[in-house]
């Protein structure tokens, strides 16, 4: 481990540490043990394969919160390190996973990251300034990999009534999943890497009524792009056995006539039926204009009612999917498994060329029920990816991890 992350260690440690001393018993603590196995075998002996061995250990820290002298004015924090190590040989190829040095093709050995918010909570209104996690439909985090990419800045979310509830987001900066510093947001488009100042959103979530659900998005990325996100949501019982989840989905991007030129929109629907364990998912998704615009860092779009291990929203791209999965707690308990199929078409290439794509996603997951091993968890995914003009791959990802409560 390099010294200034041994120096970043420490002082999280003293740091969190007496803040347990006053907080006790009410705050929480999560270990978090993640070991990674991630390859990409391409089909094509001209492309490097890429992938790597890890071993990550995170320590998750959530106070209460705590009363002021102010009246109903509480205030906590939130903290966190995460610390990864590469057990396998450096393949001098960037896996996006660890940190990659395009100038030496050297992978990092290791790397860390360390952060936290400061939180205040009045009545039914939290404002967090620091690291933000955010969960929404025009800023996500990735947990994907190795260690996870966060952001920097604040957020304030209220619960207006039974019914409405509202974000507002400012996001400055983003640390992206095999990077251990906070950068500038960015876009890369024809090669030309265009950065923002930051990112202002708002999130409205409006429940009608117990089977349906409302929610609208906006974002403005200074210098690049604002972006409109809409969706519906119904949930519809059938008997004590069987429903049907409904999603539409909508986001619209243009630029902001600044450097990028972008006219981007993508509409998807997914049906879902739940039958005891089973579950069936069958959707679309279009996109409409130009590709969708996925910022650099490797941030999530995990909204879409189609994201894959790889994008499936490329110019004019259209896309069918199916999924099953299957719960097996009725004979081991703990295991469950899902499979997906996508295929998209009439992607639009250079020269008027159309291409299409399909993946074959087939994941598992095991959560050991015994008690010496609660806590520990299996999860496995293969994915094969075919075009018609690019180049194919098989990949594999194997997790074991380990959370501990206290």
């Amino acid at each position: 481990m390099k010294a200034s992350h041994k120096t970043k260690l420490l002082s999280l440690a003293i740091l969190s540490f007496g803040l347990s001393q006053t907080a006790m018993a009410e705050d929480h603590w999560k270990l978090f043990l993640k070991n990674a196995y991630i390859d990409r075998d391409f089909d094509n002996d001209a492309v490097k394969d890429t992938g790597s061995w890890s071993q990550s250990v995170s320590l998750f820290y959530d106070s209460k919160f705590q009363d002021t002298p102010i009246d109903q004015l509480q205030i906590g924090l939130d903290a966190n390190v995460q610390y990864a190590v590469r057990l396998s040989n450096d393949k001098h190829v960037a896996d996006s996973v660890l940190p990659f040095d395009s100038a030496t093709q050297e992978q990092a050995s290791d790397y860390a990251k360390f952060g936290g918010a400061v939180k205040l909570k009045y009545k039914d209104n939290v404002l967090k300034v620091g690291e933000i996690w955010a969960d929404s439909p025009v800023a996500n985090i990735d947990a994907s990999r190795q260690l996870v990419g966060t952001y920097l800045g604040g957020t304030l979310s209220s619960v207006i009534n039974d019914q409405l509830s509202l974000e507002l987001g400012v996001l400055t900066k983003y640390s992206a999943r095999n990077d251990d510093q906070f950068k500038k947001l960015s876009y890369t488009q024809n090669g030309n890497k265009i950065q923002s100042d930051g990112m202002n959103y708002i999130d409205l979530k409006y429940r009608v009524n117990d089977q349906l659900k409302a929610a609208y998005s906006f974002v403005h990325l200074d210098n690049i792009f604002n972006k409109h996100y809409v969706s519906l949501e119904h949930n519809y019982a059938f008997n004590a056995d069987t429903s049907l989840n409904s999603k539409v989905r909508y986001y619209n991007v243009q630029d902001t006539g600044s450097q990028a030129d972008i006219d981007s929109q993508n509409i998807g629907v997914l049906e879902t039926v739940k039958y005891k364990n089973h579950t069936v998912s069958a959707g679309v998704q279009k996109i409409v204009g130009d590709a969708f615009p996925a910022l650099d860092g490797y941030i999530p779009e995990l909204y879409f009612v189609n994201w894959n291990v790889t994008g499936f929203f490329k110019k004019n791209e259209q896309t069918y999917h199916l999924i099953y999965g299957y719960n097996f707690k009725d004979y081991v308990p703990g295991l469950n498994a899902l499979v997906k199929y996508s295929y998209g078409e009439k992607i639009k290439m250079a020269g008027g060329i159309e291409n299409t794509e399909s993946e074959l996603d087939v994941i598992g997951s095991y959560s050991f029920q015994n008690e010496y091993l609660k806590g520990v968890g299996l999860q496995y995914l293969f994915a094969k990816y075919d075009t018609k003009y690019g180049n194919d791959f098989d990949e594999n990802r194997f997790f074991v991890t380990y959370t501990k409560k206290f």
